[in-house]
């Protein structure tokens, strides 16, 4: 991976269902929760922008985190965050540089 970007995450089906990574000084929200309707995981992540907001406040439930959120930059393909070997710790930061400079 050329340039990778350290997550933390909450639920895992395949990949991290919901992620929170710091990158140059912003913190971005990465969702891809459960949909009750259709019994599915959407294929493609919700991605916020966070007012970087700190480990306190990222311990427990993220039930509701989104609604901290400064800014919808919009919607991203699973497909197109490159995840570290496990999947668990690291995404190829690219994703990132394209949301935010082209927007999605």
């Amino acid at each position: 991976m050329p340039t990778t970007a350290e997550i933390i995450y909450r639920e895992f089906y395949d990949v991290p269902r919901m992620f929170v990574v710091n990158y140059r000084g912003k913190q971005f929200l990465f969702d891809s929760t459960f949909d009750e309707s259709s019994d599915e995981y959407p294929d493609t992540y919700q991605v916020y922008v966070l007012p970087n907001l700190g480990h306190h406040e990222l311990n427990g439930s993220w039930v509701g985190l989104s609604d901290k959120a400064e800014e919808h930059l919009g919607e991203v393909l699973i497909s197109n965050v490159v995840f570290d070997e496990s999947k668990r710790r690291a995404i190829d930061s690219q994703v990132i540089d394209e949301i935010t400079s082209t927007g999605i």
